[in-house]
């Protein structure tokens, strides 16, 4: 194979791998350089093991939320720092590994300042002294201007940085390690270009030749490195450069995580740079495929000799003699891929490290205690500014708000621009302050501040949706592809908090509107936790912030026997893992707690829990592949569900004769394929919350469960399509966004011409955007539970088994949210003959349920024309009522059950006709909180109930409600209701709410 190829060369010639053909040292490794939560001092260490047996030599320290790394560079360590980070320089040696300690002191240092000078050398002397020798400078997404004293001692910009990287250089004694990353960090950015850019020349030629320069490519995220780009910046640089290699970093993205292999760059660019450094995902656990491919990728060119790289349908000398010895492992020469460098394959690199990624889920692991509680930040409102010609561009929401102290003045209070490891500020575009004014897109709202997004009273005049939804402004290829339609609009992203409302006894806390995964807050030091202040209060708070994801019953991370025992103890029982605050004073930098090597035993069946087995893991990695790639079975579930909504005509056909037909079949077949292929991903979740890994299992939660709630959903439209209602000619409706499928999207999606955060959401919003309610924001972007949910619950359509079930739940629902059942103990039926039994008896086919093991636990269900379900009620719906309820004369006063009685025999009110008009279709909506833990729940329900809806044409959807019913109100405000402003007089006891669909 050709692994076996490349490994074989290294070892015939005798040659390390990790030096290049001139005897310099080729830099490879990882940077810890994105915004949030740091890696802890026991993640480091693993990783240290991890790098070590991937062949990679270097890591570098640049958290962006620690102060003194960044924000307080000035400031020295403490005596228990200092410790701490000796201890974590110490473990890095002793896996061979290099440990940079980079500083960013861009922010506010003055070049000209000789106190500012001084302050520099001392803190890096004061590193150097814990055993560091290798250090870097980051000048990166900081404002490219000098303030009026610098200028009048620089020239520009880049004199100024080159002077001090300099002479702190030489103040250390020029050690053999010493990297720089310029502001002008990739080709997108340089002004005007590359060769061109007078900053770049000045680094260059000015920066003495013993530094390393890093440079991220074409883009901050750049699909493809070339040989040509390569030399570009190697001539402008006057030396390779090292790769900041940002392919699978995340923290522009909080719904992508990425698990596939190094990509995207030939092993022909290795002789062409001195080194590649990857900048990976926030979440330690999602690293190891990335961290075990890029080795593989550094060993594929072990002689680092410069070869003409593949030209046309040529390959160079090297992987034509690679091609020469493994031309037996394919069947035919037309399955080798000619085009590929046969050295270095993706593909296969992901399925050699598949073995050695299990072994580390299998693994015994309990996350790291976090040192401060972490909090939903609160985010700038997204905005859509102009970027290079044609080519519109997205800010995504800001780094978290800064607590204390307040943040240097040379940028706006609490949010640091982009480095290499966050690009969330594209090219050309200067960072704005908190307090922006002016009309934000309503593309942005599941990125806004949650009190910025209250339901509004009425709907807007003459509603129609714009376009495109959250954070997906296209590119000029693609918006020819937008046409006007009628689609949902939030009018409310704020939580639903019926769960934690409805019964004390709710296990679920109040959820946010949008989907976060919450990073942290920067720590101010190694040890000490930010002290509370006015914001962090706020933040704190139940309406904009929540509990970070910990295990409850998590023991300290050491390895002691006691601590082994309570964690197989945990699992031989099958604990549910809750999650909890904690207040350790642990340091992000602390590693006396020994982590260790891997316990390689692994659960099995017999034990009972579920064992992450070859096709999970590939599974897995398929449903969150590449930032410009989809998995092959991430594109099954599109594919299958475009299919089988443009093909739902069938269904509705058939349905329409008597005869069964081949398409219809075919049409069934298909759909169950998808829903069984969605019931593996379900499982998967299910196997990830059962495993031992529980520090995997917290990293990737919040991602698995978003996709799998977005799975959910479609199987259950799929399974309501299969009814054939979809009468709404599916080919006419129209989506506030381009999908998939529209022309131009996936080239443009897959070209890396845009940088991926143009293309926000990931598979869950490919998937959101293929539903009729594609705009729904609210429905989709929920910010998931911040405790582990082992319960599984499935969505489906109501079936007539079902009533029963669905008047209990009425009952137990029907007092403002609470149990009814002492209210109505002669008539239990009561509540569900007047709130649903009309519903059930003349509209079924518009209802869906929650079940879990127990059985069905909540309903939606709807009727699709309102008006026309309104007289079939008055003539057959209420006479059945009234026969089975007779009116009788009490003397001793009237009970509720009378009172409603009475309601059924008196002269029934009507809906006033602008409703009808308007919303034309009505729901109900009932859950039972002691039972449904996951409170995203509500809304994945209404969002199937809305599809099915919007797919039979109609455009919105009302409830009535008692003007008492103060906690329903409440709750279908929360799901994005509001309450309807009608002309004429209705009755003072009655409310309408309305929802746009």
């Amino acid at each position: 194979m050709w692994l076996a190829s490349s490994w074989a060369i290294s070892k015939m010639t005798g040659k390390d791998i990790s030096q290049k053909a001139d005897g310099k040292k080729f830099i490879s490794g990882v940077v810890e350089g994105f915004y949030g939560r740091p890696w802890s001092a026991d993640q480091r260490k693993l990783l240290f093991s991890w790098m070590q047996k991937s062949g990679l030599n270097t890591y570098m320290y640049a958290p962006k939320d620690d102060y003194k790394h960044r924000a307080y560079w000035r400031e020295l360590y403490s005596v228990e720092e200092a410790e701490n980070l000796s201890h974590l320089i110490s473990s890095a040696k002793d896996k061979d590994v290099t440990f940079v300690y980079a500083i960013s002191p861009g922010l506010d240092i003055s070049f000209s300042n000789t106190k500012d000078i001084q302050a520099l050398k001392r803190k890096l002397e004061q590193v150097a002294t814990f055993g560091c020798e290798a250090f870097a400078m980051l000048f990166d997404d900081i404002d490219p201007e000098l303030s009026e004293a610098d200028r009048s001692a620089f020239q520009s910009f880049g004199l100024a940085q080159v002077s001090v990287s300099n002479e702190v250089f030489e103040h250390l004694l020029q050690p053999k390690l010493f990297l720089f990353c310029p502001t002008e960090y990739c080709a997108s950015r340089a002004v005007p270009s590359v060769a061109s850019s007078e900053y770049l020349n000045t680094i260059g030629s000015k920066l003495l030749p013993g530094i390393d320069i890093m440079w991220t490519g074409p883009k901050v995220v750049s699909k493809k490195l070339t040989v040509a780009s390569l030399e570009e910046i190697a001539a402008a640089l006057k030396r390779p450069a090292v790769i900041w290699d940002n392919i699978h970093a995340n923290d522009y993205d909080p719904r992508r995580i990425f698990l596939g292999p190094y990509d995207g760059r030939s092993p022909e660019v290795i002789p062409y740079i001195n080194g590649v450094m990857t900048n990976p995902n926030t979440e330690f656990e999602a690293n190891f495929m990335a961290i075990h491919t890029l080795g593989q990728w550094c060993q594929s060119n072990p002689n680092g000799v410069k070869k003409d790289i593949i030209k046309g349908d040529r390959m160079s000398p090297i992987a034509s003699d690679i091609k020469l010895e493994t031309e037996s492992d394919y069947i035919s020469d037309d399955d080798i891929p000619i085009h590929i460098d046969l050295r270095y394959q993706p593909r296969l690199a992901l399925k050699s490290a598949m073995n050695d990624w299990l072994a580390e889920i299998h693994c015994r692991r309990e996350p790291p205690r976090q040192p401060f509680p972490r909090v939903i930040p609160t985010y700038l409102p997204g905005a859509i500014l102009s970027g290079p010609p044609g080519v519109p561009t997205y800010i995504p929401p800001g780094p978290p708000v800064v607590l204390n102290p307040t943040p240097p003045p040379s940028i706006p209070p609490g949010i640091p621009s982009c480095p290499p490891g966050n690009p969330t500020i594209p090219p050309g575009i200067t960072p704005f302050s908190v307090n922006i004014s002016g009309d934000i897109p309503s593309a942005a709202q599941p990125c806004m501040n949650p009190s910025d997004l209250q339901a509004p009273s009425t709907p807007p005049k003459n509603y129609l949706p714009p376009s495109p939804p959250a954070g997906l402004p296209m590119p000029d290829i693609i918006k020819t592809c937008l046409t006007p339609s009628f689609t949902t609009q939030t009018m409310t992203t704020a939580g639903v908090t019926a769960l934690a409302t409805i019964c004390t006894n709710a296990q679920a806390p109040l959820p946010i509107p949008t989907f976060l995964q919450p990073p942290s807050l920067p720590v101010s030091s190694l040890l000490e936790l930010p002290q509370p202040g006015p914001i962090s209060d706020a933040l704190l708070g139940t309406d904009s912030g929540a509990e970070p994801m910990e295990i409850g019953t998590t023991c300290p991370l050491d390895n002691s026997e006691n601590s082994q025992n309570n964690t197989m103890a945990n699992n031989e029982n099958n604990i549910a893992p809750t999650l909890e605050k904690q207040n350790s004073t642990d340091s992000l930098m602390q590693i006396e707690s020994d982590m260790g090597e891997k316990n390689e035993d692994t659960i099995s069946d017999g034990r009972g829990n579920y064992v992450f087995s070859e096709d999970d893991a590939l599974l897995l990695c398929d449903l969150f592949y590449m930032p410009f790639e989809h998995g092959a079975q991430g594109l099954f579930f599109l594919q299958r569900l475009h299919w089988l909504r443009t093909n739902a005509h069938i269904i509705v056909e058939k349905n329409s004769k008597e005869a069964n037909t081949f398409e219809s079949t075919e049409w069934h077949h298909l759909a169950d394929e998808f829903s069984s292929k969605v019931g593996v991903a379900v499982n998967l979740l299910s196997k990830l919350t059962s495993g031992p890994n529980k520090s995997f299992m917290c990293d990737m939660y919040s991602y698995l469960w978003d996709l799998v709630s977005i799975l959910k959903i479609c199987r259950a439209y799929v399974q309501w399509l299969a009814k054939g209602l979809a009468t709404y000619p599916l080919a006419q409706q129209t989506f506030s966004c381009v999908t998939w499928f529209s022309k131009g999207y996936k080239e443009a999606f897959m070209s890396g011409d845009q940088e991926p955060w143009v293309f926000r959401g990931g598979l869950q919003a490919e998937l959101q955007r293929l539903l009729p309610i594609d705009s729904a924001h609210d429905l989709f972007y929920i910010k998931p539970p911040d405790y582990i949910i082992t319960k599984t619950f499935n969505i489906r359509p109501y079936k007539a088994v079902d009533e029963d079930a669905l008047y209990h739940i009425c009952l137990k629902t029907c007092d403002d949210g609470m149990d009814g059942t002492d209210v109505f103990p002669d008539n239990p039926q009561i509540m569900g003959d007047k709130l649903i039994g009309k519903f059930l008896t003349l509209s079924p086919d518009f209802g869906f349920v929650v079940e879990d093991d127990v059985g069905v636990c909540g309903y939606v269900v709807s009727a699709i024309d309102a008006q026309d379900s309104a007289k079939k009620c008055k003539m057959a719906w209420l006479p059945s009522l009234r026969e089975k309820y007779p009116l009788t004369e009490k003397k001793d006063g009237c009970s509720p059950a009378d009172e409603v009685i009475q309601g059924f025999h008196n002269e029934q009110r009507n809906v006033p006709e602008e409703i009808y008009s308007m919303y034309p279709s009505s729901l109900r909506l009932d859950i039972l909180p002691s039972r449904v833990e996951d409170p995203a729940l509500p809304r994945r329900l209404l969002a199937c109930v809305l599809s099915a809806l919007k797919s039979s044409g109609s455009k919105g959807v009302h409830c009535e409600l008692n003007v008492g019913d103060k906690f329903m109100i409440d709750f279908y405000a929360k799901l994005g209701f509001f309450a309807i402003t009608i002309m004429e007089e209705t009755s003072e006891d009655t409310i309408y709410l309305g929802r746009p669909i």
